[in-house]
This record gives C-alpha cells, sequence and structure tokens, in this order.
C-alpha cells in the first residue's frame, strides 16, 4: 500500500437509479454476471481502489483482489457509511445526506471477494436517534443491495441500526422513546480516562451539553476521571473497518468527513459532548460572541432543556404548539440560539477525536493499546456532496468526486483541499494530527479536483482565501 490518498472523478455526478447497483461491465475479477449499463458508480470505486495500488501486480486479471491486503479470510470486517437520518425537508434530497448504496455495493464485492467465503460482513452505523432507520434505507436503497448479495453469497452481509433507543420528534420536541434491537453483540462503556481530550476540561465538563434535553446523562459519563463512551461491540470485535462518509459540510465540525463520521459507533448519544454552554470567557464554548445578549439568552434556553427533560406528555404538546412563536422569533432574527454551531466550537472535536482513539487503538475488550487494533480504509462519497449549513440543511451539491485512503487524517485534510476550505481552521483535523499522528504530512496530496463548497454559517473561515 504505497499511494496513501487518491481521488477520483467519475463520469457522472448522479447515482444510478436502479438497485442492486451491479457494475456497468463484467470485470475480470468480478464473479457475477448481472450488469447495469447507467451505473458509473462502481467503476469509480474499483479505480479508486487501483489508484490506492492495492494489488497492484494483479490489476486487469481475474486474480485481483485489492481489498485483500487489508482483509483476510475469517476476518469481521464492518462496512460503516453514514446513515445519519433522511431528509428532514421536502428542499433537502435525502441523497445529500448521507451515503448512497451504490458506493457501498462495490465495497461489499470486493469485501466478499477477500473473506473467500469465511468472516462476517456488516453494515452498520447509528443514525441520529429521531432518525427514520426504514426512510434511511429506502434513501440509500441498501436493503436491496443485500437482498441481491446474499442471494448468491456464502457469507451472509448484514445490516445493522446500532442505536440502542429511538425518540419520537414532533415540532423538534421529544414526546416518547423507546427501545431498539440495537446492537445484537451488545455494547461495552469505555473509559478513556486521562487518555480522553476531556482530561484537560474536566472542571468545565458541567456545562456540557450531549445530544438530548437530560444534559445531566452527558455529564454523568464525563466527570470525576471518567470518559465514557457507549461502543457497539460489533465495531470493537471488527478486524477491517471499511469508513464509507458522506462529502459534506457540518456546522458544528466544519465537515463531516472520515473522523466525525465515527461518532456512528456510539450507541447512546447521551455519551456525547457537543458543546458547552456559555460563552468563552466564562468557560463555555455556545457563542461566537460574549456578552449579556448571550449569556441571558444561554441561560434561558439551558432552562428550557431542563424543563423539557422532565416534562411530560402534556407538558410537550403545549411547548410544541409554543414553537410556532419561537420559530417566527428565529426567522426573524430576534433570537437564534445555534448553540456551538460556530468555528470556535471547542467541544465536539473533542468527541470526535475520542472516538477516533478508540476505534484505532481499544482493543476488543475496551482497553487502550499503544499499537491499532484494526486496519482502516476510508472511501469517501462524494458523487453529490451536501453544502452549506449541514448536516442536515444541505444543500446537494452534485460532484462526482471519490476519495479514498488508510489515514482518516489525511482522507479528511485532502477533502478540506477539494472543497476550498482551509483544513488547519478545522479543529478535529488538527487537533487528532497533533494527537495520533504527529508526523504526518496533510500537505503532500496533489490536488486534481478542485470544488467551491459553500461552509455552514459562521464557518466562512474555513474558506481559502483564492485573492493571496
Amino acid at each position: 500500500m504505497t499511494a496513501q490518498c487518491a481521488v477520483v472523478k467519475a463520469e457522472a455526478e448522479t447515482y444510478p437509479k436502479k438497485p442492486p447497483f451491479s457494475p456497468d461491465e463484467i470485470y475480470p475479477e468480478y464473479r457475477c454476471t448481472d450488469t447495469s449499463p447507467e451505473n458509473a458508480v462502481y467503476k469509480a470505486v474499483r479505480e479508486l481502489l487501483r489508484k490506492l495500488e492495492l494489488d497492484e501486480a494483479n490489476y486487469g486479471t481475474n486474480r485481483w483482489n485489492p481489498l485483500g491486503e487489508l482483509i483476510e479470510p475469517g476476518d469481521d470486517v464492518v462496512i460503516k457509511p453514514n446513515f445519519v437520518s433522511e431528509s428532514r425537508s421536502g428542499s433537502v434530497d435525502g441523497e445529500s445526506i448521507v451515503t448512497h448504496g451504490s458506493v457501498i455495493r462495490p465495497l461489499i464485492d470486493y469485501c466478499l471477494l477477500a473473506l473467500k467465503g469465511k468472516g462476517s460482513l456488516v453494515v452498520a452505523d447509528a443514525p441520529q436517534t429521531d432518525s427514520d432507520f426504514e426512510k434511511i434505507k429506502e434513501t440509500t436503497k441498501i436493503q436491496e443491495v443485500l437482498d441481491f448479495v446474499n442471494a448468491t453469497s456464502s457469507v451472509k452481509v448484514s445490516l445493522l441500526d446500532l442505536r440502542a433507543e429511538y425518540a419520537q420528534v414532533e415540532r423538534g420536541l421529544v414526546m416518547n422513546r423507546h427501545k431498539l434491537p440495537g446492537d445484537p453483540k451488545g455494547y461495552l462503556v469505555v473509559d478513556l480516562a486521562q487518555g480522553s481530550a476531556f482530561h484537560d476540561i474536566e472542571g468545565l465538563m458541567h456545562k456540557a451539553y450531549g445530544a438530548d434535553y437530560d444534559f445531566e446523562a452527558v455529564r454523568a459519563h464525563h466527570t470525576q476521571g471518567r470518559h465514557e463512551y457507549f461502543i457497539a461491540n460489533t465495531i470493537l470485535d471488527a478486524d477491517v473497518i471499511i469508513n464509507v462518509p458522506k462529502l459534506k459540510t457540518h456546522k458544528k465540525a466544519g465537515i463531516t468527513g472520515c473522523l466525525k463520521n465515527i461518532v456512528g459507533i456510539n450507541g447512546d448519544k447521551n455519551y456525547l459532548p457537543h458543546y458547552r454552554f456559555g460563552v468563552k470567557k466564562d468557560g463555555g464554548d455556545g457563542y461566537s460572541k460574549g456578552g449579556a445578549y448571550q449569556s441571558i439568552q444561554g441561560s434561558f434556553y439551558q432552562g428550557v432543556i431542563r424543563s423539557l427533560a422532565k416534562a411530560g406528555p402534556k407538558t410537550l404538546r403545549l411547548m410544541a404548539m409554543l414553537r410556532g412563536i419561537y420559530a417566527f422569533l428565529r426567522n426573524t432574527g430576534v433570537t437564534d440560539p445555534g448553540v456551538g454551531d460556530w468555528y470556535g466550537n471547542d467541544t465536539i472535536w473533542r468527541t470526535i477525536l475520542d472516538l477516533n482513539r478508540i476505534v484505532l487503538y481499544v482493543d476488543k475488550s475496551g482497553h487502550l493499546q499503544e499499537e491499532p487494533q484494526r486496519k482502516h480504509l476510508a472511501v469517501v462519497d462524494g458523487i453529490i456532496g451536501g453544502e452549506g449549513n449541514g448536516p442536515f440543511e444541505v444543500s446537494a451539491k452534485p460532484s462526482g468526486v471519490l476519495i479514498g485512503g488508510f489515514n482518516p487524517v489525511l482522507v479528511d485534510a485532502t477533502i478540506s483541499r477539494i472543497i476550498g476550505f482551509n483544513w488547519e481552521m478545522i479543529p478535529q483535523i488538527v487537533k487528532t494530527k497533533q494527537s495520533l499522528f504527529q508526523t504526518l504530512d496533510l500537505d503532500r496530496q496533489v490536488i486534481s479536483v478542485c470544488l467551491d463548497f459553500q461552509p455552514p454559517k459562521r464557518w466562512n473561515n474555513i474558506k481559502v482565501d483564492k485573492t493571496k
């Protein structure tokens, strides 16, 4: 594996419409006889693996086994897409939010080729707590892909929703919850303790907010020397992780790339700090501007959230009605919580770094090791990207690009450069490099594709100034 990162421009900037997204032609190494002539994505993924110089000596023959350099027969392999959510608005194309099934299909084929009938292969992710997994499957068409593959494969490919809980949301308020089957292998609470990126700001974690109204839950997991995450055992048991993120922007993290995509290995979102209430001078990172107004608004917002954690169904329905007034105030600019949605968010990068430390260096029993515990390959789906105020309120950006590599930091830096962002202004890239990959040269990759993505609101500083 000599090429650590590669970029491919596909022949089309759209996804094929008809699953199971078979290749456009019968390739020498391909074991089936079905084809889909309109599918340019399969060919692009294949070309990406070639450009990564995988099994270079056998390319073009029936012996070519690109993922054989990562996967051995008998391995447990996980393909980790970005299945964060279905489209939440009629104006947002769902294909700009999630990893598409046509990108996953060739990766499944090459994983099965490498496994040679022995081992396991799972497609798994933990979407946002209130996301509809059935609608995500409709957008990605992943179930049709798996049905086709499993009809002939001796290794049956599973699809897992790694969430332990689902929350029903109406008008932005959680109305009820119920348990999900989750990971059939269960979960392990992994405590990074002093190895956590939160260790040096533990005195500020009483301000932390996670993914739910009950912010006392996330604070309980990050206190008194503990920094815990709820990790799916399917991930910890894996020998190889194929990380397949979406090329899109993110209002709290700048971009959704390889590093951010790993958040989906955690089955309970209330283990994940997202930001800290308050302004910077008070130890918070919720707002880009300090002052009395932000402090008052932050205190009020925190109080409302605390009330919601204890509210019953009748109270929630009343508050849901009041959201019409709130929406009006927000649209007119009177109030805009947007808490943590800016380049100065000092919390989310720490969560991202911790989870990448876990997926790379924590063993199956939950202990942090010095050597990598599983192999990693990233393939970024940028056939249709998402720009603007991601991860949900994105505008579709047809791009026709795939990015691949073995180091998630290098791939994310390459993503940033391709879309016109300065990677040095994206905290999780900088901090993960400093912590895990100090000697990595992030500017060595020659960029052959240049795109112009619009950044999220309050992230204009990450745009490369082309006038200089």
